[in-house]
Order: C-alpha cells, then structure tokens, then sequence
C-alpha cells in the first residue's frame, strides 16, 4: 500500500457527507498524479528556505559577511575579520525571514487577489526564483569591499522571499484543503522529504568539496530548478480533471454561501469558521511550536556523552550533530507523516490529548546534555542513547500529529468553509514555528542562567 493510497472516510462528521451534492461520480486520481503534484509543493515551500539556512553559517557568517575576507579554493580555507554583520547574521536572518512570512500568511486570509489561489501561488513562486536568482549571483563576487550594502540586498533579499514564500505556502494549503483528505498531508510529507533531501545534501556535499562557494552555489541551483518543476507542474495540475472536480465543486459551495456571507459579513463568517477550527487550529500551532522549541534549537547543542575517554555515539564526532539532530528529525517526521496517511487516531475530538502531553518533550531535552560547558542546572539525563531515542520519538509525532491536525483542521468543518479553515491552518502553522523559535532562546536563558 502506497502513501499516496486513498483513505478510507474517517470519523468525518456527517455534515462533510451532506453539505454537497454532487451532480457526478469524481474522476480517478490517475496514477496519484495530482497527489505527488501536492507534494512536490510540499518540498518547493520549504526547499529555498531550507537550503539558505543550512549554508548560512558556512558560506555567511563564516565568510561573506567578514570582513576582508579570502578563501583558498583548494583547501576551502577561509581567513577575514569578524564583523557585526557576521556576529549577529543568524538572528538578522531569523527576525528578517520569519517575520514578514508570518505576516504574509495573515494577511493571506483576509485580502482578496484576482484570480484567486491560482494567481497567489504563480505570483509567490515567481518571486522566490528571483530572490534565489538575486543570491546565486552575488556567489562567486567579491563583496568584503561593499559589506553594508552586500548586508543590506542580502537581508531585503531573505524578507522578500519569506514574504512570498509565506503568500505560497498559505495558498498550497487552502488549495489541498479542497481536495479528498489525503492531499492536506502531501504537503506535509512534502515539507518533511525537503528536510531529509537538504540534511542528505548536506552531508555529501561536505564529504566531496570543502569550498564553499561551489556548495553554495549547487545548494541554490537545486532550489531554482525545483522552484522550477513547481511552477509548470501547477500549470499542469489545473488542467487534471481529478482537480478541476474539486476545485470547481469548492466554487459552487462558496457561491452557494455567497447569500450567507452577504447577510452575517465577511466578518463573521471568518470568525464563524475560526470558532468552528479553532479546536484544531491550537493542534497545528502546538505541534509546531513544540518541535521548533526543541528542533534545531535545542537538539543541536546536546553533546554526546564521554565515558572512559571514548563516546557512546559510535559515528565519528564531526557527524553526531548532523546525525542526531538533522538527519534522525527529518527522516522520523517524514515516516511519521507518511504514517498519518495510512492511520489516523485518535479521532478529532481527542488528538489534544497527545498534543498537550508533547509539550513534556521541553523539559526532558533541556535536561539532557544540553550546553554542559555553560548551564548551571544540573543534567538529569546524561545518556546519548536515551536523548537519540526521545529525540527519534519527538520528531515522529512531530510528522504525524501535525499531518493529523492539518487534515483535520479543513475536514472537520463545513466544506464551504474548507479553503479559509486551511489557510487559517497555514497561519497557525506558521505562528507555532516563530513561537517555538523565539520560546528556544527562553529555554537557553533558563538553563544557562
């Protein structure tokens, strides 16, 4: 049984079966075609914005942003002076991406653009290939004579594209959100391959070169040309009968409410639909803001424990953080996520509870080896072993549970409302990262204080 296999109806609620009368029998998802096309959306939202955070350190702050700066292209050796831009590049870059992408996924919900999500995803993906463009080209430029004005595109360059990325990834999720259950989790999946195909990338790209600027610049190629092979795919996909049935049944209930609207206000009918997802809405952000709280953040700094002069991780120790950390989350949320295609429990009404449970995941990976060179609270959970298991189940239901809540979200409420519930879904997705990114400098200052 394939992931792109066709659930089975699952504690649906009875209005989802009778809200919709349809004049036909839906056309056949021929060979999953309009499934793997979701998903490889699910790859393209996440794809530039992984590949810019992964070579940052490296190819930024470590060189780009020094100042004098050379490299030595046979050794990968790079010598230059530290700056404030390079001091201070990750939380720049934090501040400048996350931000305007939270925004964007707001303001998503509420504007209304001409030619609907059609025109909000070619738009959006236009926009992120040209910022990729814009910072493919400064690569292999000398720029340590010019670094405020380097900084400064640099940074506009990052808002923009998280701007428009945030605008395509909240489009992506009100588009699934119309079609059968399912397609709401390609994207995650999606999402979760990326990250397994960036670490991977990774990891090989350090064995086979040490200069950077050819890392940098392969990193950024493959983002171009998936950015690419999203944008004529979707042109593709309007033209499946598979999606054109969805899409154009979705209309005719929003038309069929237009009289409703008119009378409540747009208004109400968009607190009306956040009162009805709400349940799920506070899922999607808990999922998230749980995993981003620990993931990097958190993970990343845990040391393997050191007995008798030998580590218990049995991997040399250049690669434990990109194994434990990277690699371990990525491939356990994409299985997970693929698991939640196949499975669902619990039912809607009580995914809360595994959800709020999560959250004990915060205290048990701030008391494993975490900072031991600079905490001054006491390690509770010493062994490697141990952090990898939790870890491995953390980054599971981290995959799982948010393709249940995200499913769920547009499925448990009036299809009429379906599109607004899953961009609404996107926002929160969206606000759980950002909080769980800021709650992981709370946790530093806890533990070090």
């Amino acid at each position: 049984m394939s992931a792109a296999t066709e659930l089975q109806p699952l504690n649906e609620p009875k209005k989802l079966e009778e809200a919709v009368e349809v004049e036909e029998e839906a056309p056949e998802d021929r060979k999953n075609l309009v499934f793997f096309i979701i998903l490889l959306h699910g790859i393209g939202t996440l794809m530039p914005w992984n590949m810019l955070i992964t070579i940052s350190y490296d190819y930024f702050e470590s060189y780009k942003m020094l100042a004098n700066s050379t490299i030595d292209l046979q050794t990968g050796k790079v010598t230059g002076e530290p700056t404030v831009y390079s001091s201070n590049f990750q939380s720049f870059q934090t501040i400048a991406s996350q931000v305007p992408n939270l925004l964007l996924n707001l303001l998503n919900i509420f504007i209304v653009v001409k030619g609907g999500l059609s025109g909000r995803i070619t738009v959006g993906l236009s926009i992120v290939a040209v910022c990729v463009i814009t910072t493919m080209l400064f690569i292999y430029v000398e720029t340590s004579t010019w670094l405020t004005g380097f900084f400064t595109i640099t940074i506009i360059t990052i808002i923009i594209l998280n701007g428009a990325n945030g605008v395509y990834q909240n489009s992506i999720f009100g588009l699934a959100s119309e079609l059968p259950f399912k397609y709401t989790n390609a994207v995650i999946i999606g999402n979760n391959l990326c990250g397994t195909f960036v670490t991977l990338l990774s990891m090989s790209t350090k064995a086979v070169t040490k200069n950077i600027l050819d890392r940098a610049f392969a990193y950024f190629s493959i983002a171009l040309v998936t950015l690419v092979f999203c944008f004529f795919s979707f042109l593709y996909l309007k033209k499946q009968r598979f999606y054109q049935f969805y899409s154009t049944r979705a209309e005719r209930q929003r038309e069929k409410n237009e009289e409703a609207i008119d009378n409540q206000g747009k208004v109400a009918t968009y607190l009306a639909t956040f009162k009805e997802a709400f349940p799920q809405l506070i899922n999607v952000f808990l999922v998230f803001f749980v995993t981003l709280s620990i993931f990097p953040g958190v993970m990343m700094y845990v040391k393997d424990e050191k007995k008798g002069g030998t580590y218990d991780f049995p991997l040399p120790q250049n690669y434990f953080m990109d194994v434990t950390t990277f690699l371990q989350f990525n491939v356990f949320a994409f299985i997970g996520s693929i698991v939640a295609g196949r499975k669902q429990w619990p039912e809607p009404s009580k995914l809360w509870i595994p959800v709020y449970l999560r959250l004990l995941y915060i205290p048990f990976f701030a008391f494993c080896n975490y900072l031991p060179e600079t905490r001054t609270f006491p390690v509770l959970f010493e062994s490697t072993w141990l952090f990898v298991i939790v870890a491995a189940s953390m980054s599971f239901g981290s995959g799982y549970f948010s393709g249940l809540a995200m499913m769920y979200t547009s499925k448990t409420i009036d299809p009429s409302k379906a599109q607004v519930a899953g961009m609404m879904a996107g926002f929160f997705l969206i606000s759980g990262i950002v909080s769980g990114l800021i709650f992981t400098m709370v946790i530093k200052a806890v533990v070090t204080a």
